[in-house]
C-alpha cells in the first residue's frame, strides 16, 4: 500500500513539474491574441461628443467609436465592451487592467507617452473657449484668465488644463470638472467664465444651448514653444501591448484620411482640415528634446 501511495505521489509531482515547466516555456498570451481568440475587447472611454458617447438608445457613437469598431472588425474582433469612466480615470483604469485600450479622443502628449503607447493619430484639433452668449467679458484667449476675478473650467486631466497652466494661469483660476456637461453647467450658472475644450466639442455644446452660450470669437489660439497648440488624437494602450498597437496601426494606415474614413466621421462635425497630417513618431520627437 505504501508503494502505491509513493507511486501516486511521484506521478503527481511529475505532473506538477511538467505543468510548471510548460507555463515557464510557453509565451504568455498577448492582449491581441486573447481578443482575437475570444472575439471580445474592452475599451475605456469618458463620454464626450464628438469622440465617444452613448445615444439615448444606449448605442456607442462618435469619432473614436466608429473608427475603433471599423478597426476591430478587420482584426476579427466583433464584440466591443465599452467601459465608461471619468476622464481623469482613463489612464489609471488602463494600467489597472479595467480595459484593454482607450478610445476617447485622447491627445498624444509627451507626458502621456511616458505611460502609454499611442496609435497613429486619427484627427487634429485646436482648443477653443465656451462663454456665455454675447461674450460679456470679451474673452478672446486663454490669457484673459490670468487675473483673480476670472475662472476657467477645464476637465481634470485634459490637455486644455495643461495648456492653461503652461500659459501662466494660476491653478486658483481653474475650475476642474469631471466631464463636459458639468463644464457647460458651470458656465451657464456663472460658476465659470469660460470652458476650454477642443473647437469641435465647443461647437457641439453651443448647439445644445444656442441662446445661452457661444464660442469665444475672435479667438487668439495659444502658442506653446513657438508653435500653435494643435492636439493630435489617437488610441492609447499599455506599452507592453506592442502587438495590439501594431495591428491597429496596420489597419489605420491608408484608412485615415481616405474617403471611407471621412464619410464615417463627417456626421460628428469633422471637416477635412481636421484630419491629421503627422505621424505619432514625428509628434513625439519633441519629447526627446525635453519639450
Amino acid at each position: 500500500m505504501r508503494r502505491v501511495w509513493w507511486g501516486f505521489a511521484g506521478l503527481t509531482l511529475i505532473v506538477v513539474i511538467t505543468v510548471i515547466l510548460w507555463r515557464l516555456t510557453t509565451p504568455a498570451e498577448t492582449t491581441l491574441e486573447r481578443a482575437q481568440r475570444t472575439g471580445m475587447i474592452r475599451i475605456g472611454y469618458a463620454p464626450e461628443a464628438p469622440f465617444a458617447y452613448r445615444t439615448t438608445s444606449g448605442e456607442m457613437h462618435g469619432e473614436a467609436a466608429v473608427v475603433m469598431t471599423w478597426v476591430m472588425q478587420r482584426l476579427g474582433i466583433s464584440q466591443l465592451e465599452w467601459v465608461q469612466t471619468e476622464w481623469a480615470d482613463l489612464i489609471p483604469g488602463l494600467q489597472a487592467g479595467k480595459f484593454d485600450l482607450i478610445a476617447s479622443g485622447m491627445f498624444i502628449t509627451c507626458e502621456r507617452a511616458r505611460l502609454l503607447a499611442f496609435s497613429q493619430p486619427t484627427f487634429a484639433l485646436s482648443p477653443a473657449i465656451l462663454v456665455q452668449f454675447g461674450n460679456p467679458l470679451q474673452i478672446q484667449s486663454f490669457s484673459d484668465f490670468r487675473r483673480p476675478d476670472r475662472r476657467l473650467a477645464v476637465m481634470r486631466g485634459a490637455q486644455e488644463a495643461t495648456i492653461a497652466q503652461i500659459l501662466g494661469i494660476d491653478t486658483a483660476q481653474l475650475l476642474f470638472v469631471p466631464d463636459v456637461q458639468t463644464g457647460l453647467a458651470a458656465v451657464l450658472a456663472g460658476r465659470a467664465d469660460g470652458l476650454a475644450l477642443t473647437d469641435i466639442s465647443i461647437d457641439l455644446l453651443v448647439q445644445q444651448a444656442p441662446a445661452l452660450v457661444e464660442r469665444a470669437s475672435p479667438f487668439v489660439p495659444p502658442i506653446i514653444n513657438g508653435n500653435l497648440s494643435i492636439g493630435y488624437g489617437a488610441f492609447a494602450m499599455r506599452p507592453e501591448d506592442a502587438h495590439l498597437r501594431s495591428a491597429i496601426d496596420q489597419q489605420l494606415l491608408g484608412f485615415i484620411g481616405s474617403d471611407e474614413h471621412y464619410k464615417l466621421i463627417a456626421p460628428f462635425g469633422f471637416v477635412r482640415e481636421q484630419l491629421p497630417n503627422r505621424s505619432t513618431a514625428s509628434i513625439l520627437q519633441a519629447c526627446e528634446h525635453g519639450s
